[in-house]
């Protein structure tokens, strides 16, 4: 009986390891298909950043290239108007001068008409009292056209201050 008894508990036993070797072998078997399918799904998934790593890198390459080309543009634009702005004011410099010198020619002019006019005659002194009237409307004429003018100037440099991109490459 005791024979039995162990027969039947050995074929129990051996039963019961074969059901968890089966149920453990199923759990094998699921786990390694569930593996293998996330490791393929991190595969994909490395793949897509390398490609989006990628673009990034290359859009980054274009923006920087752009940036150089924007920035070369305006330095070249930059270098023209300050070439441009000291032939200006070579120019004006010029201008100053020969404004200048003219200046002085009209003062000893005057100089000397005035140290005349207590000997010129009548007509003399009308006459020139005329020309000195003239002269002097049209420097009042000259000085408000160039009030206007620098008027002007001034607005168009704060419009353009104001339109300037500030912090736009």
């Amino acid at each position: 009986m005791l024979q039995i008894f162990l027969a039947k508990f050995y074929e129990a036993i051996i039963c019961i390891l074969m059901a968890l070797f089966l149920i453990a072998s199923i759990g094998l078997g699921i786990q390694t298909w569930r593996l293998s399918s996330i490791q393929s799904d991190y595969e994909l998934l490395a793949a897509k950043y390398q490609t989006d790593l990628a673009k990034s890198e290359a859009l980054t390459e274009k923006a920087k290239a752009d940036a150089i080309k924007v920035e070369k543009v305006w330095s070249e634009k930059i270098l023209t108007a300050e070439i441009n702005h000291n032939e200006q004011i070579q120019k004006i410099l010029a201008d100053s001068n020969d404004a200048k010198s003219s200046i002085d020619r009209l003062s000893k002019q005057i100089n000397t008409a005035s140290s005349r006019m207590s000997t010129a005659t009548k007509e003399t002194v009308i006459e020139y009292a005329n020309a000195s009237g003239d002269v002097l409307e049209k420097c009042v004429n000259e000085y408000r056209t160039m009030a206007q003018r620098a008027d002007e100037h001034a607005a168009d440099a704060k419009r353009l201050s104001d339109a300037w991109p500030i912090g736009d490459l």
